[in-house]
């Protein structure tokens, strides 16, 4: 990586990150299939093996930090509020992405959170929320993002939320995870602790298992089918949509003081210029074959299986 730039090496770190993805569907997968492991313990394996072994590699292999890396600073309990609200009123609009993308892709994350919502919330919870919370964001707003520090702030924002996306391997959430890997960022930037996406990721995550695992309940009650008939009337996106209408003003509002409170930070970086605000001698650039070798394993994995 020494001959590399900050962006490339970074781009190649996530290439890693897309082969080990890549191992674990062909190798660990089926192997942990085979030895009759529990479903959630696979989840949770399957965090651990994807995104915290290349952290460990790359913070070995650099010599850097953790710390200053992955932006292991305190977080106040203004912003601990405000993440948590910012979290809770942004589901609305992932919820109306999603259900408008669901028309052309099938909506797989419905389907694993209703398989396992039998199972103990507390080992729900742990294994879809808690731990993905924490292993994808030490990744993605630690390594990635923290190393894309020589690209503007939109740049490097966008293709940290791309490649987050392009992880899920899921055609129908990308719009979403995308997005959402973008408001993380934003999240991480302005108060310069990765603590306040791992929060955001848990509060998102933690609230559509419980959710999903409280729908189960309801229906094996006869309760839902009693609801469902009251709604009769309305459809599903009349409901999304109204939900996503009434929730956007306190959006707008919760990150409106977030950002009141969290002022756009002016942090040099080694080369004597604010993180994310190159100046013109910077030539750096995401797009190298690194990148288009992650975006040809994503055809393979998650658009071409489409045809077939």
């Amino acid at each position: 990586m020494d001959n590399m730039d900050r962006t490339t090496s970074t781009n190649f770190t996530v290439l890693f990150m897309f082969l080990n993805l890549l191992f674990w569907t062909f190798v660990w997968e089926p192997l942990a299939t085979t030895l009759h492991m529990p479903s959630l313990f696979q989840l949770a394996l399957y965090q651990v093996i994807l995104f915290i072994l290349p952290t460990f590699i790359y913070l070995y292999i650099t010599k850097s930090l953790p710390k200053q890396v992955l932006r292991l600073n305190p977080i106040s309990f203004k912003n601990v509020i405000l993440v948590i609200c910012i979290a809770i009123t942004v589901q609305p609009a992932m919820a109306l992405i999603s259900f408008l993308s669901s028309f052309v892709f099938k909506n797989n994350v419905s389907e694993t959170l209703s398989a396992n919502s039998d199972s103990n919330i507390i080992l729900l919870l742990i294994s879809l929320a808690i731990v993905p919370a924490i292993c994808e964001e030490f990744f993605f707003r630690g390594i990635v993002f923290y190393n894309f520090c020589n690209l503007r702030l939109k740049k490097a924002c966008a293709i940290t939320g791309l490649y987050f996306g392009l992880m899920h391997m899921d055609l129908q959430q990308i719009s979403y995870t995308f997005a959402i890997g973008v408001l993380f960022c934003f999240l991480v930037y302005r108060t310069n602790t990765i603590y306040s996406s791992i929060i955001a990721h848990f509060v998102i995550n933690g609230s559509q298992t419980l959710y999903s695992s409280l729908l189960r309940n309801l229906q094996k009650q006869g309760i839902l089918s009693a609801i469902s008939d009251l709604l009769t009337p309305k459809s599903e996106l009349h409901s999304i949509l109204t939900f996503f209408l009434f929730s956007l003003p306190f959006l707008i509002g919760f990150l409106f003081l977030f950002c009141k409170n969290n002022p756009s930070p002016s942090i040099p970086t080694e080369q004597g210029f604010p993180a994310y605000r190159p100046n013109r001698k910077c030539k750096e650039t995401p797009c190298d074959i690194f990148l288009y070798a992650i975006l040809v394993i994503y055809f393979f994995m998650a658009v071409l299986p489409l045809f077939f």
